[in-house]
């Protein structure tokens, strides 16, 4: 090899390891002090608040910017019209969490008495040095008997 072709070559080597280096350092982080259960736990205290008709706790859960869309009225008036049977869940159980920088989607799966479940996103946003919850998004109930991927043991 020709002592240029190595300058190169060095070069090239250099420049595509500061390149992976900057990469690296941009690239938005999934909060590794965060545990998904914490996300979980935010979530299953606003269920407890309705549950026990808390409405002032389960406001506590949400966002700044959630209570700017909605004063603790219409919140009440969102909790009876459009989140009624989630409080009558006989359990919630929690899938895989994306983590958006400050923000995550964590989908929940409400299993009601007949057996049907109701699945939701909740969207959270890091506040404060917590996590609340900055809306939710309830889908179409699934029938009961409805299979549900991932292993029976």
């Amino acid at each position: 090899m020709s002592r240029s072709f190595k300058i190169f070559l060095f070069t090239v080597v250099i420049f595509l390891g500061a390149t992976i280096a900057l990469v690296t350092l941009m690239r938005p982080k999934r909060p590794e002090s965060i545990r998904p259960n914490d996300l979980y736990t935010v979530i299953q205290q606003q269920v407890a608040a309705f549950r026990a008709q808390d409405i002032a706790s389960a406001y506590r859960q949400v966002s700044t910017g959630f209570q700017e869309r909605f004063n603790i009225e219409a919140f009440t008036d969102l909790i009876h019209s459009d989140y009624p049977p989630l409080r009558f869940a006989d359990r919630v159980e929690f899938g895989a969490v994306n983590w958006d920088g400050k923000h995550a989607l964590v989908p929940a799966y409400f299993f009601m008495p007949d057996n049907e479940v109701v699945p939701c996103f909740y969207s959270l946003v890091q506040e404060d040095g917590g996590w609340k919850i900055d809306g939710v998004r309830v889908q179409k109930r699934w029938r009961a008997g409805r299979r549900l991927g991932g292993l029976r043991t």
